[in-house]
């Protein structure tokens, strides 16, 4: 995301915060819900029918502007590359917690920011300021915290799960999300990038789950998987997309990477709400780290 060329109104300033809270809220519900419906189907599978749901909906919310044109087989080889970054996220997400817990992948979640830096440097030679860079060694000492339980031991063990290497492999496919887009962008609209994006990435994943398409036991899925699907879709991919889209023209774009940092809270939150047990006291030292990580990167 780029920074806003001017600076805007204090009240649309408090809105896109606003905005960016509900975005974070809304990016930790993912995690709970996955988890609740991975084990219903096969995890590409399942990808492959949440981008189909978000294609259908961004070509709701954007066919009727007229900005969805057929761009070209050189545009949409782009497109692809940058489709196939959501995809391997989305599938080790979906993946990974069939071995580990929402908190865990929700702390790896906030380590994207210092991911998408590195990738930035190598790809667009982009640099973070040292302030910046400091708050996000920050950032992510507060994820580490959480992931190994705030014990040292853990921590020098690298006593990383099956479950969170994984997600580890999802979380650099997404940081280079960004940075490509960056790379690859030839100044189309934000909302002609995303559609064909989720097209594409939706039309890789249909070849290579089509022969396992056939085995699928349609009429046994659970209807609560489909109510997964159909949220992830709608509010988790189209949502905040358009949350990001409004907030990004409104705040800096680190400003806006800062709400990552929030993951963890909220997915303990939920979690606790949810009946699926509370964190120690010690883990919430690290979820109260990555918090502050998001102050901070508000301030610089």
């Amino acid at each position: 995301m780029t920074p806003p060329e001017t600076e805007a109104p204090p009240s649309e300033i408090r809105r896109a915060n606003a905005a960016m809270l509900l975005y974070a809220f809304l990016v930790s519900t993912s995690f709970p819900v996955v988890a609740a419906i991975t084990e219903g189907l096969d995890p590409t599978v399942m990808t492959l029918l949440r981008f189909c749901m978000a294609t259908a909906v961004l070509a709701v919310v954007f066919g009727p502007r007229g900005e969805l044109h057929w761009p070209g087989l050189g545009a949409l080889l782009r497109y692809a590359a940058i489709g196939l970054c959501m995809v391997l996220f989305f599938v080790a997400m979906f993946e990974a917690l069939r071995w580990t817990d929402p908190l865990s992948t929700g702390a790896l979640f906030t380590l994207l920011p210092l991911m998408a830096a590195g990738f930035a440097f190598a790809l667009n030679r982009q640099r973070s300021g040292a302030a910046q860079l400091s708050i996000l060694l920050l950032g992510a000492a507060g994820a580490l915290w959480v992931l190994f339980d705030g014990s040292l031991a853990k921590l020098l063990a690298l006593s990383l799960g099956r479950g969170e290497l994984i997600f580890v492999l999802g979380c650099l496919s997404f940081a280079l999300y960004a940075p490509l887009i960056a790379k690859l962008h030839r100044g189309e609209p934000a909302s002609v990038v995303t559609f064909w994006s989720v097209a594409t990435g939706m039309v890789l994943l249909a070849l290579y789950c089509a022969p396992r398409l056939g085995e699928v036991a349609w009429a046994a899925v659970p209807a609560g998987v489909w109510l997964g699907i159909a949220y992830l879709a709608s509010f988790n991919t189209a949502g905040t997309f358009l949350i990001a889209k409004y907030a990004s023209v409104r705040l800096p774009g680190h400003k806006v990477m800062a709400y990552t940092y929030l993951t963890p809270a909220f997915v303990a939150l939920l979690e606790g709400l949810l009946g699926h047990g509370w964190p120690a006291p010690i883990v919430l030292v690290g979820i109260a780290v990555a918090a502050a990580a998001m102050v901070l990167l508000q301030r610089v």
